[in-house]
């Protein structure tokens, strides 16, 4: 499999874990972190951002094998597409969503329904979980 082909499925993979890990970590035993996101801020920085944190493990990990140079070649593709995930969840989560960072947004229809999406999320923290690709059910869409 070639690097390219390994990046991309690892980054849109990552899609998969997040949901799992929001749906079932997040809003289950990590909720002792995750309460704090659904709360209104109070800080720049709160208790949730060590999932982050926690998760680029990952990526750091999948870096570390590579450089031993006893794992396959692919496992730079594979750490990259974890970490490109990451500068992804950045960019659309903290920026896009939650305007943590003061940065421009651009107007795009993609980008509201994710902060649409987002926002049904945080009223009453059922679906939808994914981050890139937040799907819910018609009927929720409705409420």
């Amino acid at each position: 499999m070639t690097s390219l082909a390994v990046f991309l499925l690892t980054f849109s993979g990552m899609e998969m874990i997040a949901y799992s890990a929001h749906r079932w970590l997040m809003h289950g035993p990590g909720m002792v972190w995750h309460r704090s996101h659904h709360a209104p801020a109070r800080t720049l920085i709160e208790r949730n951002d060590l999932f982050p944190l926690c998760f680029s493990a990952v990526g750091v990990g999948l870096a570390v094998v590579a450089a031993t140079g006893r794992a396959p070649a692919s496992s730079w593709a594979a750490a990259a597409g974890v970490t490109a995930y990451g500068v992804a969840y950045l960019a659309v989560h903290e920026i896009v969503i939650h305007r943590r960072l003061s940065l421009p947004v651009p107007d795009l229809r993609y980008l509201r329904w994710l902060r649409d999406s987002h926002r049904a999320h945080h009223i009453d923290a059922g679906e939808p979980y994914g981050m890139l690709l937040p799907l819910m059910s018609a009927a929720r869409r409705r409420r």
